[in-house]
């Protein structure tokens, strides 16, 4: 038999999502000015494994992105705590990249109730990054900036049809909205809020990740109760396309492991 059809679908609250595959919930959180799509070749890999995976696109992108305001990360942690409720999940292995890992673990220091395992993909970290300096060039040529973005988180070579496709990704975004949420990770710092996260919890950083220093993800394992580290190498911040294969391994014996 095969997987069932992938479906798009939008909660009570307007959030788009799309889910494929059964067996325990995954949720697959993007990363900032990104969309659910990032997660294309994840989506595959891990339902054709044995799991839900199910990717939302946050407020204010994708096809979320006409949502109102305010987006600020409580509104981002209530939405997903929302969502998780929404669907009856329980038990679930939620995965975030960058500011969807921020995200993430706002929520598992808030509440962790009905997550069994969080994985922090680049954790961003406001001290290592110019968020604030970005936003004058973001005003200055958003589509621009948005070309650059896309080749500045790849480590190895991608396709220009993949880096037209990730650009895309970052233009769809209103530039409201990206303002708005730079400002947020301009005040984003992750070490303080580890210690509250007290569920199983693997950070994955690249190894050559020049956004975000691996350093930050160390600390932050160290200071969670039962937070692991995996340095992935040849990988710059775009784990999810930078070594696409392994972290799909990565994340099935993650979630094999925590939803025993």
């Amino acid at each position: 038999m095969g997987l069932p059809e992938y479906a798009m679908k939008s909660t009570s609250r307007g959030i788009t999502y799309t889910q494929r595959g059964v067996g325990p919930a995954m949720i697959l959180v993007h990363g900032w000015c990104l969309n659910r799509t990032l997660w294309t070749y994840h989506e595959e890999s891990l339902a054709s494994s044995g799991y839900h995976v199910i990717s939302p696109d946050l407020p204010g992108f994708g096809d979320s992105r006409a949502l109102a305001g305010p987006y600020d990360l409580d509104r981002y942690v209530d939405e997903l705590a929302t969502f998780i409720q929404e669907l009856g999940l329980d038990r679930v292995v939620v995965v975030g990249f960058a500011f969807g890992a921020a995200v993430a673990m706002a929520l598992a220091a808030r509440d962790g109730s009905r997550i069994a395992g969080l994985v922090l993909i680049g954790v961003p970290s406001a001290g290592h990054a110019p968020y604030d300096r970005m936003p004058r060039a973001m005003r200055r040529d958003w589509p621009d900036f948005a070309w650059k973005s896309a080749r500045a988180i790849c480590k190895q070579p991608q396709s220009e049809a993949t880096l037209d496709w990730l650009s895309g990704m970052f233009r769809a975004t209103p530039l409201p909205v990206a303002l708005e949420t730079v400002a947020l990770l301009a005040g984003f710092e992750p070490v303080p809020i580890a210690g509250r996260v007290v569920i199983e919890t693997l950070l994955v950083h690249g190894k050559d990740d020049d956004v975000v220093p691996v350093a930050i993800s160390e600390a932050c394992a160290e200071q969670m109760v039962r937070g692991t580290l995996e340095v992935v190498g040849e990988c710059g911040h775009l784990v999810i396309l930078d070594q696409q294969q392994r972290l799909s391994e990565i994340l099935r014996a993650f979630a094999t492991r925590v939803t025993a």
